[in-house]
């Protein structure tokens, strides 16, 4: 195969290496800020830089050869950031479980907001009507959902307590009270809400796990309703 015809199929490998990882970071799937992003903007840029030395055009070389330091000096930058970075085990476990996808650095500002506590049986994590002050995180432990004092759902180990409301400042639609001894990472409401808003990332990650926590309680919730409804069923025959 002719030199040229194998460097045009260069230039459009990272063409599409573009455009790919334009379209992951639009539909959420990395940041602006991830490793994963930047890696991919630097081999595409250098593949397209490689694709014009038999097509030579001076403005597309400077746009290439910018984009390849750009890509180098954010690698760099997120290299000596990520090095003073630390985390606890706790920590870790919270972002491997419920953050995978954002950059440790953000990971960090979002912790920072919270706070782990322990909470004692009894113990109410919201009250229904009552705006929440914080997302909780329930570690460890069980809690039980109860709407007009009527239980409807349990929350167990790695649900979020409050993610319906906390980031519109709306009154709780529940009570969510321990049933249990549990371990809570508590996110201030307020300090969430403005990182949410400038951090894209934070919000669209939040989002994600708040979705996959929601799916996970209606799925319970349904197996709750059934339960009782063969419960009633079996007291009526």
């Amino acid at each position: 195969m002719p030199i040229d015809e194998i460097l045009k199929y260069v230039g459009l490998l990272g063409a599409f290496l573009y455009l790919a990882s334009y379209f992951l970071l639009q539909a959420g799937y990395i940041g602006g800020n991830s490793k994963v992003y930047t890696l991919m903007n630097l081999v595409a840029a250098s593949l397209v830089l490689i694709s014009l030395s038999t097509a030579f055009n001076a403005a597309s070389v400077v746009i290439q050869v910018s984009w390849i330091l750009i890509s180098v000096f954010g690698i760099v930058r997120m290299y000596f950031l990520y090095r003073r970075i630390q985390f606890t085990d706790e920590e870790m476990e919270f972002i491997n479980e419920q953050l995978p996808k954002l950059p440790f650095h953000l990971a960090r500002k979002l912790l920072d907001i919270g706070i782990w506590v322990e909470g004692d049986r009894g113990f109410e994590l919201t009250r229904q009507g009552e705006r929440n002050n914080s997302l909780i995180y329930l570690k460890s432990g069980r809690a039980e959902v109860l709407q007009n004092n009527i239980h409807i759902a349990t929350c167990g180990p790695g649900s979020f307590i409050g993610e319906m409301t906390v980031l519109s400042d709306a009154p709780a639609t529940a009570t969510v009270r321990l049933v249990s001894t549990a371990r809570l990472l508590c996110l201030e409401a307020e300090a969430l809400r403005a990182l949410s808003q400038s951090e894209a990332a934070i919000a669209s990650v939040i989002q994600n796990s708040f979705s996959r926590d929601m799916r996970l309680k209606l799925e319970a919730t349904s197996r709750h309703v059934g339960t009782m409804n063969q419960v009633d069923m079996g007291d009526c025959t």
